[in-house]
């Protein structure tokens, strides 16, 4: 219990960090695949044909086919609070085929923690598609009796190793840590089991522990729930993943109140599986812990990393053993089976390298924010695998312990990138608070230089205007994708900025909002314009007006005017093209280059109470005849 304890005070320590910019070396970048959408996600399945199926905390299943997000369906009676949720899923080797899904969570029928398996139907090879769905009622039941009598330490993470066996780690509950040191607990545990086996079609009766055994585990001559295991003493083995190479599984063990440790579970290439204790509660780490009574059992697997809980390092989780594979996003040779790990409330990612079977922390790279962690601040980051492409793909958290939100990031090489170019819409001008009238359009190319179907756009404004579109947009067909604008208040330019992920160049659109702005300071008013135009010289003649109450719109073909002219109570106060006399009453003239301010005396009380109209008309020596926003200022 005292390990939740320091898991919420710490929340509260580190959240804002979660907002900071993550830091990773020289040469690489980070890049957002899914920003929105989301409902704090706890783990991600990477389909054989490039899809994304994302398992959120209370049990809604989503699908990413690199547009937005789709439901696949929702497991059903998932109990959520502190450390309890759906904490994990992957599919089927075989998913292509039988659409099998598998689920750990916690649940509201039971104190049990649930493995339980689901079948997918719709489109489960196509890659493009986002059409996959399961039914609750299409559950089949794989473990129902694992202890959860604890809101915390339920471990746990599913995965299908090389060998085709799914893989469970399970934590010991929180209630006695002794539990992980006996191998038909059912907690804090490695199993490795068989689920070819298991009949199609659902069904609410477990399997038998012998019908999952796959025949050659540690303890597989046994005829009880321990023929499942292959690794024990383990207290919150919340990520482990399993290296495509070996079939070695590296697990994060999540410590007391001392030690964060990462542990390797060595494959043998031959012969039998060994069983592995990792020593909780004998050991924490490599430090001495409590103990079961008696003496130590002999053999104890130390660590690979040993993270003390300095600062906020509270909670480790294991990523993946680095392996190139021909991948666009491959890290390289130097990477070449490296093992990073991390911390969900430190943010802090690190990288181990392996010399003649001995691990150690690896040298630092250029640009690494330190000689500690290879990357900064990804608090929140509750899972990271090795992605089909290369990249080192993770989920993280907007926060910590958070009810929405997340997000789906890759940690790249830079290498050749993909670029973005403007097409069209810039150069517009409109009165301030009104729309742009054309859209925005970009065109994101791939590292040759060509059309990329499909590519991502960022659209980031500055200056006084809104985008009608939120991020990531997505191009069409021919690498097109656009937004549309609208001035603000504000008024003056407004410069739209289209980026694609990892591109060091970016496409601009310059655009401007011509507004009026008065403003009364006693017995002064001050009228000013803020305009632009590319005539040389910049001199564009103004007939500025002001209305008193009551004035009607006049409709005419450069929009709405609000103080007509024809109105009785409309006053020009300024008349730079001679339309109505050449006056000025503030005896500046009209002519701006192309701002114009004007100062007034206005006379005690004149204006006082009243909701007085402004507006401009010009005259733009290239362009013609314009207007400005209609200023209504209280006085």
């Amino acid at each position: 219990m005292l390990r939740s304890v320091l898991l919420s005070v710490s929340a509260a320590l580190v959240v804002a960090a979660g907002a900071s910019a993550q830091t990773v070396p020289t040469g690489f970048v980070v890049d957002t695949l899914v920003g929105t959408g989301l409902q704090a996600p706890h783990d991600f399945a990477l389909l054989a044909d490039g899809r994304v199926l994302f398992g959120n905390r209370g049990g809604l299943i989503q699908i990413w086919a690199g547009a937005g997000l789709a439901t696949v369906g929702t497991v059903p009676n998932v109990e959520t609070g502190s450390e309890r949720a759906l904490l994990s899923l992957t599919v089927d080797p075989n998913f292509a085929t039988n659409g099998y899904l598998y689920v750990w969570n916690s649940s509201t029928a039971d104190t049990f923690m649930h493995l339980d398996r689901y079948t997918c139907t719709g489109d489960l090879a196509n890659p493009t598609s986002t059409n996959l769905t399961f039914a609750a009622t299409s559950r089949r039941v794989i473990l129902a009796a694992v202890p959860d009598n604890a809101f915390n330490h339920n471990g746990g993470a599913l995965r299908f190793g090389p060998d085709g066996m799914l893989y469970c780690s399970i934590g010991d509950d929180a209630q006695n840590p002794c539990n992980a040191q006996s191998t038909t607990s059912q907690l804090g545990c490695v199993l490795r089991m068989d689920v070819s086996t298991v009949p199609a079609g659902p069904g609410t009766t477990a399997p038998t522990f012998s019908s999952l055994d796959p025949g050659n585990n540690p303890l597989s001559a046994n005829a009880d729930f321990s023929q499942l295991v292959i690794a024990h003493g383990l207290r919150n083995p919340v990520r482990f993943e399993i290296d495509a190479v070996t079939g070695n599984l590296y697990i994060a063990d999540v410590g007391q109140n001392a030690v964060e440790e990462y542990d390797e579970y060595v494959y043998p290439s031959s012969g039998p599986l060994p069983l592995v204790n990792f020593g909780w509660p004998w050991r924490e780490g490599n430090n001495t812990y409590n103990g079961c009574g008696g003496t130590a059992p002999g053999g104890l697997t130390a660590p690979i990393a040993a993270v003390p809980q300095a600062g906020t390092w509270l909670s480790v989780m294991g990523g993946p053993r680095y392996r190139n594979q021909g991948g666009q996003y491959d890290f390289g040779p130097a990477y070449e089976g490296n093992a990073f790990f991390h911390d969900y409330f430190a943010g802090q990612l690190r990288r181990l390298v392996n010399n003649a079977g001995v691990w150690s922390a690896a040298p630092a790279v250029p640009g690494q924010p330190n000689a500690t962690n290879w990357g900064t601040n990804f608090v929140g980051m509750v899972s990271m695998r090795q992605g089909p492409d290369g990249g080192l793909w993770f989920l993280q958290h907007p926060g910590t312990y958070p009810s929405t939100g997340g997000a789906l990031k890759r940690i790249r090489p830079l290498g050749p990138t993909n670029s973005v170019v403007a097409i069209s819409g810039g150069a517009q001008v409109v009165p301030a608070v009104e729309p742009f009238p054309q859209p925005l359009v970009a065109r994101v190319l791939d590292s040759n230089g060509n059309p990329l179907p499909g590519g991502t756009i960022n659209f980031s404004v500055l200056g006084g205007g809104t985008l009608s579109t939120t991020n990531p947009v997505i191009a069409d067909a021919s690498g097109f994708a656009q937004t549309s604008v609208t001035a603000t208040t504000a008024g003056g330019a407004v410069t739209v900025t289209a980026s694609t992920p990892g591109s060091q160049t970016n496409a601009t659109f310059a655009l401007f909002a011509r507004k009026v702005t008065a403003t009364p300071a006693g017995a002064i008013m001050v009228v000013s314009v803020s305009n632009t135009t590319t005539a040389t010289p910049p001199n564009v003649p103004y007939v500025l007006m002001m209305s008193f109450p009551g004035s009607p719109i006049l409709p005419t073909v450069l929009g709405p005017i609000c103080t007509d002219p024809g109105y009785a109570l409309t006053i020009v106060l300024e008349d730079g093209t001679g339309a109505f006399g050449g006056i000025s009453f503030s005896g500046s003239g009209a002519i701006g280059t192309p701002n114009k301010s004007w100062i007034y005396n206005v006379p005690a009380g004149l204006l006082t109470g009243l909701q007085m109209r402004f507006q401009a008309i010009g005259l733009d020596p290239i362009t013609g005849w314009f207007r400005t926003n209609c200023e209504t200022r209280q006085f």
